[in-house]
């Protein structure tokens, strides 16, 4: 039977337009029926809105979204049942050419996508802001052994903040660099239940020499070259590359650290950061989402994190709920004196959701 849905389509280059869509909804063995009610906006949205980097080929018109929380309507799949409340996530990503997650009613299934149960005392606005970071900081967190030592650039951001504080649950030692000093102070009141946390504004003149205390880079002054013990963190997660990444590497890592990153390193950056891994023997390794969701366990992680929210122990930041149709503003460059929400837009805390009204 075919029923007519909203859907959130890229008719052309930077432009999206709210039209009817007629599907099928007659579900297969294994498949759901969602009625979706938040979804989120990421820098890679922002490419494809603009047909630009790896979307430069995109067929339009292209339903955009690859992940939302919702509830069941109709189900024939035995994990969930009708009026479940869930999370979901495109297993490919990004890479799933077809994408579509911006529909108010989505055909699902386990193959196509990771599905995840939402605790009944946790709202589906607080899952909203933290679906694919608490994806995306486990994937990172698992190169490391207990109590690491951390550092997490980018730490306010939804990865960085999911980061921090699932690292400090897990009783890693996490260090986050961040930008001005009101996200240094909103981080230290906000995650301070999440165990050790600590963070350094890297705008402020010498921050370098602040955080090797931090890291215990002023324990050893000249730790020896053949062995893993020494002075420095145990490791780096970067979402941002450039000066702070390439500092960072050089002056704040142990030998032998771990480098996991999630951001290109700049060209103007790559001859220091090759410098600096060659010489502190760095261990470094490409996060990635996709591999993550093909584990058998990420499920079980991924909802155990979710448990969390309850107790207020793990607390996902939403910057902005934004409605359907503010979504185009939020993935344009917008001038500072804006009254739009948008994810490039500094001091902004978080991830940007948007709900389906």
């Amino acid at each position: 039977m075919s029923t007519k849905s909203l859907a959130l389509t890229l008719t052309r280059p930077k432009t999206l337009e709210l039209r009817s869509v007629w599907q099928d909804e007659t579900l297969r063995s294994g498949q759901l029926l969602v009625q979706v009610e938040y979804s989120s906006v990421q820098p890679q949205d922002g490419d494809m809105f603009n047909c630009s980097g790896r979307f430069t080929e995109l067929e339009l018109p292209h339903v955009l979204g690859v992940e939302g929380v919702g509830v069941v309507l109709k189900s024939r799949c035995e994990t969930f049942e009708e009026g479940a409340r869930i999370a979901f996530i495109l297993k490919k990503f990004f890479s799933d050419e077809s994408h579509g997650c911006w529909q108010r009613r989505l055909i699902l299934d386990e193959h196509r996508a990771m599905i995840l149960r939402v605790p009944a005392v946790v709202g589906l606005n607080q899952v909203a802001a933290c679906t694919t970071s608490t994806a995306a900081a486990l994937a990172f967190l698992k190169y490391f052994p207990p109590t690491s030592r951390i550092i997490v650039t980018a730490a306010c951001g939804a990865v960085g903040l999911a980061t921090m504080q699932l690292g400090a649950l897990r009783g890693h030692q996490m260090i986050g660099l961040v930008r001005g000093p009101e996200r240094a102070a909103w981080i230290a009141k906000e995650l301070v239940r999440c165990g050790s946390i600590t963070v350094v504004d890297t705008e402020s003149p010498g921050w370098i020499r602040l955080a090797c205390p931090l890291t215990g880079k002023g324990e050893l002054v000249a730790p020896s070259p053949d062995t893993d013990a020494g002075a420095g963190a145990d490791g780096l997660i970067d979402g941002v590359g450039g000066e702070v990444l390439t500092l960072a590497m050089e002056e704040l890592l142990r030998v032998r650290a771990i480098v996991v990153r999630y951001s290109a390193v700049l060209e103007e950056d790559a001859a220091r950061v090759d410098a600096a891994q060659q010489k502190h023997r760095l261990l470094v390794k490409e996060g990635s989402v996709e591999d993550f969701m093909a584990s058998l366990d990420a499920i079980q992680q991924v909802e155990a994190a979710f448990a969390l929210i309850a107790d207020a122990r793990y607390r996902p930041k939403a910057w902005h709920v934004a409605s359907v149709k503010e979504v185009v503003e939020c993935m344009k460059d917008q001038p500072i004196w804006t009254r739009h929400a948008t994810q490039v837009k500094p001091g902004r805390i978080g991830r940007i959701i948007w709900k389906f009204e």
